[in-house]
């Protein structure tokens, strides 16, 4: 099962973490890893090559584990920027996880 957390505060999110593969296949065909792997990927990747923000990164790629943390006081626009991002990754996985509930599971940190 993947674990993905997402964390907030003052309700803005500030970051994210995924952690372990879903199970749903075996390993190299797993299509709802891939999925997540993959819009997880581009959610890093629009936060520091698009909003150009240093966000601070954790992946181990053997446990599954992506972890990423927006820096403390972000600018205004780059903080809104980035809760756009985050905001489509967030609802991205609320619908996969209306169909793989068995598979992902989801939480709000606060």
């Amino acid at each position: 099962m993947t674990k993905i957390k997402f964390f907030k505060k003052d309700g803005q999110f500030v970051g994210f973490e995924c952690l372990g593969h879903t199970g749903y296949d075996e390993f190299g065909k797993d299509i709802l890893c891939a999925t997540i792997s993959g819009i997880t990927q581009a959610t890093v990747l629009g936060l520091k090559n698009v909003c150009k923000i240093d966000v601070k990164l954790k992946r181990q790629d053997e446990v599954g584990q992506l972890k990423v943390e927006l820096p403390k006081n972000l600018e205004s626009e780059k903080m809104l920027k980035a809760q756009v991002l985050i905001s489509t990754l967030f609802e991205s996985i609320v619908d996969l996880k209306k169909g793989y509930s068995s598979y992902i599971s989801m939480e709000v940190i606060e």
